[in-house]
């Protein structure tokens, strides 16, 4: 029996306090996909449970199964939307989520990961993965080994827990464009297509706009739009479909309109994707690719590496916050006795006091819990090259 998917992700930049007319935006998006033919929904940056049960309320009649992914101190933002039965949920959490003392990056209170739903639609089973990878935020990137092993991290659970399911889904702000070592790591491991690229509508080759920093978005840059109008494309939807199913394309791109009708604003900082697949039986059973051999190979050497310079860095880091925090708590343990019995010297020596807490903090307990975790992750990478080496060796 043919299938057809209607699949939607949306970046909802949906921060209580902080994101711009964040109320007349969800009520939009909620308009929008109540009227609009969209049987899959993959929402991002719902941080406010308020904003997921509205959306969930009005989404009831065409979009009856939904799940939030909780996780953190704010919640993960995922949410999934369905015209069919959620059959199984998860949620992956990964243990690299940027710094605890970068409050206004925020990644690590959200607690993100992967949630993975696996929808029920008759005779088919259909994985449905929504995430949210760390964000760039500067060119000097120092959260380029966390996105590494946030990527490898979700590689690995999608090529682990893609059977039995007849497709896979994997919907996000993915925060990397194609060609970057994670976009490499996500699509190429568990053989995920990726439509701009691979496919063709009505005969011509599919090129989407950026989905974030685009000329047409109001809450793009202004700076970031002069040197490239049409923006990054990081967010996404790849797909797998089982040998013995062969998908066709029938429509990709943003479906949205420019600004929230009657607005003088869009509906989030980032442009939505949607992407319409239709599944039919395959006529000649087809061989699954064993993109591990070669194309992938050059990919997790270059995540290997970048994993390794991450390692030194941090080991730097260690004996820069141990020092510092050494030479503070030195000062103050030798000027015991000196200090003028005044309130701005109690302030002084409270406000050291801290900053020696914070850096030997970040120096031990903080330093060997990123350490660990990138170890963590390292070995598994070396684990998998070295296993495939040997099976090669063996065939």
């Amino acid at each position: 029996m043919d299938l057809t998917l209607n699949v939607f992700t949306l970046n909802c930049w949906g921060i209580p306090v902080v994101s711009k007319n964040r109320k007349e935006r969800i009520e939009a998006i909620a308009i929008y996909l109540s009227q609009a033919p969209h049987n899959i929904v993959c929402l991002q940056e719902v941080w406010s449970e308020k904003d997921y049960l509205y959306l969930k309320e009005q989404l009831q009649t065409n979009l009856p199964f939904s799940h939030y992914f909780y996780s953190g101190v704010l919640g993960s933002g995922l949410c999934v939307f369905s015209k069919w039965l959620i059959q199984d949920v998860f949620f992956h959490q990964w243990p690299l989520n940027g710094y605890i003392h970068k409050i206004h990056h925020g990644d690590w209170f959200g607690g993100k990961g992967l949630g993975l739903c696996r929808i029920k639609c008759d005779d088919r089973l259909i994985n449905v993965y929504c995430t949210h990878l760390h964000a760039e935020y500067n060119v000097d990137d120092i959260y380029l080994a966390h996105r590494v092993l946030q990527a490898y991290s979700t590689a690995e659970f999608v090529n682990l827990t893609t059977p039995p399911a007849d497709v896979s889904i994997l919907a996000g702000d993915l925060n990397t464009a194609p060609g970057d070592i994670s976009f490499r790591l996500i699509s190429q491991l568990p053989s995920l297509a990726d439509p701009s690229i691979l496919s063709r509508c009505n005969n011509e080759a599919i090129k989407a706009a950026g989905t974030s920093d685009n000329i047409n978005n109001s809450y793009s840059d202004p700076k970031l739009v002069k040197t490239c109008p049409e923006g990054k494309r990081i967010d996404h939807i790849l797909f797998n479909v089982h040998p013995s199913l062969e998908a066709d394309v029938v429509n990709f791109g943003n479906p949205l309109e420019d600004r929230v009708p009657g607005k003088a604003f869009s509906y989030s900082d980032h442009n939505a994707v949607s992407l319409e697949l239709k599944i039919k039986q395959c006529e000649k059973l087809k061989q699954r690719q064993q993109s591990a051999e070669e194309r992938f190979q050059g990919t997790i050497d270059d995540a290997i590496k970048i994993c390794k310079e991450a390692t030194v860095t941090i080991t730097k880091t260690k004996r820069l916050f141990l020092t510092t925090g050494g030479l503070i708590f030195v000062f103050l343990l030798g000027s015991v006795g000196f200090w003028p019995n005044n309130i701005i010297a109690d302030v002084l020596k409270i406000i050291m006091t801290g900053i020696c807490l914070y850096y030997i903090t970040m120096g031990t307990l903080w330093n060997k819990i990123e350490m660990n975790s990138l170890k963590a992750g390292l070995s598994a990478m070396e684990n998998f090259k070295r296993s495939r080496s040997e099976m090669k060796f063996f065939d």
